[in-house]
C-alpha cells in the first residue's frame, strides 16, 4: 500500500513538472507583445519615463510634462485626442500636485511644523489654476490609439512654488 503511495505521488510529481511548472517560453506577457506591437515606431515619450526623456531630451528639458492616450473609436481621432488630453493634463496636474506637496511636507518639517490639510488644499488649488497655461507639446497616433504630451513651463512651476513659500 505504501508503494502505491509513492507511486502516485511521483507520477503527480511528474506530470506536474511536464505540464508546465516550469518557466514560460517568454517572460512578456499576450498584453505586453500587443502593447509593443501598437508603439512600434512611436516617439520614445509614448513608452519611455518621461522623467528620462526629460533629461536627455532638450526640447522637453525646461517643462513640466504630462502624457496621455486614449482609443480611438469608430475612427474619430479628433475625439480620442481631446480625451487624451484631459488624461494627460489630469496627469500633468496629479504628478505636479505631488510633487509640490512633498517640497510642502520637507519646508514645514525643515521648520519643525507639519503639513496640515489646508496647505494640501492650497497646492492643489493653485496647481489648478495654472492648468489652462499647459500647451500640447506632441501628438502620436497609433493604429487604434493615440498619445499627447502635454508640457507646463518650469516658470509657471516656480511662480506656483515662490506662492507657496518655497522659494
Amino acid at each position: 500500500m505504501r508503494a502505491k503511495k509513492w507511486l502516485l505521488l511521483g507520477s503527480v510529481v511528474g506530470a506536474l513538472i511536464i505540464v508546465g511548472c516550469g518557466e514560460p517560453k517568454s517572460g512578456v506577457s499576450k498584453e505586453n507583445k500587443e502593447y509593443r506591437k501598437e508603439t512600434k515606431g512611436a516617439p520614445k515619450w509614448v513608452v519611455g519615463d518621461l522623467n528620462e526623456i526629460k533629461m536627455h531630451n532638450k526640447e522637453y528639458t525646461s517643462v513640466f510634462l504630462g502624457r496621455g492616450e486614449y482609443d480611438i473609436v469608430s475612427g474619430d481621432v479628433s475625439f480620442a485626442t481631446d480625451q487624451a488630453a484631459a488624461a494627460a493634463k489630469a496627469n500633468l496636474a496629479s504628478n505636479l500636485k505631488t510633487e509640490l506637496t512633498k517640497e510642502v511636507q520637507s519646508h514645514k518639517a525643515s521648520d519643525g511644523n507639519s503639513m496640515n490639510n489646508t496647505s494640501s488644499v492650497d497646492v492643489g488649488e493653485k496647481v489648478d489654476k495654472v492648468l489652462n497655461a499647459t500647451k500640447l507639446l506632441a501628438r502620436w497616433v497609433g493604429k487604434d490609439k493615440v498619445w499627447v504630451l502635454y508640457g507646463l513651463d518650469q516658470g509657471v512651476v516656480s511662480k506656483v512654488r515662490q506662492e507657496l513659500g518655497l522659494q
